[in-house]
């Protein structure tokens, strides 16, 4: 006689509520009056592999916004002077949500309380870059 035991799927992962922080879109834009430091012009990033274009964005207003940002499009780095810049490892919809969440204080995750946490997990990831 053979057994057999088959164990039931793992439950998927339970997620924290995603808590967005209240806007600080004003005063992070009011810096960037005066602040010569911060690079001008506009960027066009391609995203994932198939190279998917979000275009004409404020490298001003990113690096007022982020860090990340700040550090990509300052500092003697490549990206400063760059008019398109590849973003790997990330899908158009995650990091487009990135990026208006940046510029508008506005967080979409798209639909469903599972696309909702994996994507917001992909954009703690691109938060890290």
């Amino acid at each position: 006689l053979r057994q057999v035991c088959a164990a039931a799927p793992p439950p998927p992962p339970s997620f924290a509520p995603i808590v967005v922080p209240p806007s600080t879109l004003g005063a992070d834009l009011a810096t960037t009056r005066g602040d010569a430091s911060l690079p001008q012009g506009m960027v066009t990033f391609l995203v994932g592999d198939d190279k998917e274009r979000i275009e004409h964005v404020s490298k001003n207003n990113l690096c007022a916004r982020s860090p990340v940002f700040r550090t990509m499009f300052g500092i003697g780095m490549k990206e400063r002077d760059a008019a398109e810049v590849t973003v790997s490892h990330t899908d158009l919809a995650s990091f487009t949500a990135l990026v208006r969440y940046l510029l508008t204080d506005q967080l979409d995750l798209g639909e469903g309380e599972g696309e909702q946490a994996r994507r917001a997990l992909v954009l703690r990831e691109l938060a890290q870059m």
